[in-house]
């Protein structure tokens, strides 16, 4: 759901908001979940085209990598970035924030759990966000793992005080559609700046027109021209 007029700050919403922790459960079910379909499905090793590795299990363990790096894992003891302080954040200029973004639907027959790209174009002079989000992979509610087609635009936002982007798009696989329209809250992560985190932990999703719970995190990470 929008956030926008409920007067949620960043710092309420992020202050004890585990991401690392939200991501890294997300990604222990779909890891477990390629992996079996790996071990079901090989017919060899290897990591070429005919070896019968799928290419998503690379993909989940180039976002898991990215989550670490950004987020840390408090059971590991990998640290990860702090926040950026108000005086790191340029005021002129853009950058793009390349990375992920991971959804759990709370779905009555089986939740489902969706992974994807994500690229969040910042612009500091402007204030502006715009951005996309595509290339979804995941479970469906048969609990099999498929391919979704679609797109999520991030189509607004604002960078100050507090990071926010509203998103909307729809995500379809068969006969099944997801449909969103919401806005995730976050903040700069690194000093120097270099990623950015935000969530919404009360998103609302249309699945098949039915109004359903949902989780949406996205992760990202840049390279600032000095």
């Amino acid at each position: 759901m929008r956030l926008l007029r409920k007067g949620q700050s960043t710092l309420r919403l992020t202050s004890g908001l585990d991401f690392a922790g939200i991501v890294a459960c997300m990604n222990t079910g779909l890891i477990k979940f390629l992996a079996l379909a790996c071990l079901a499905g090989c017919g060899g090793g290897g990591d070429d085209p005919g070896s019968g590795i799928d290419p998503r299990v690379a993909r989940i363990d180039a976002y898991d990598m990215q989550r670490l790096r950004v987020l840390g894992d408090a059971e590991t003891g990998v640290a990860g970035m702090d926040p950026t302080p108000a005086v790191g954040v340029p005021v002129v200029g853009s950058a793009d924030f390349d990375g992920f973004a991971t959804i759990r639907v709370e779905n009555t027959a089986a939740p489902l759990v969706l992974y994807g790209d994500s690229v969040v174009t910042i612009s500091f002079a402007q204030g502006s966000v715009t951005g996309t989000m595509d290339a979804f992979f995941g479970t469906n509610d048969s609990g099999a793992l498929v391919d979704y087609t679609g797109t999520i635009t991030i189509d607004a936002g604002a960078v100050s005080p507090d990071l926010s982007f509203d998103y909307a798009g729809a995500l379809t696989e068969g006969a099944n559609t997801l449909v969103f329209d919401g806005t995730l809250t976050g903040m700069f992560l690194g000093d120097p700046l270099a990623a950015l985190a935000a969530s919404e932990l009360d998103a609302a999703v249309y699945y098949n027109g039915t109004l359903v719970d949902a989780t949406f995190v996205v992760v990202g990470e840049t390279v600032l021209s000095p």
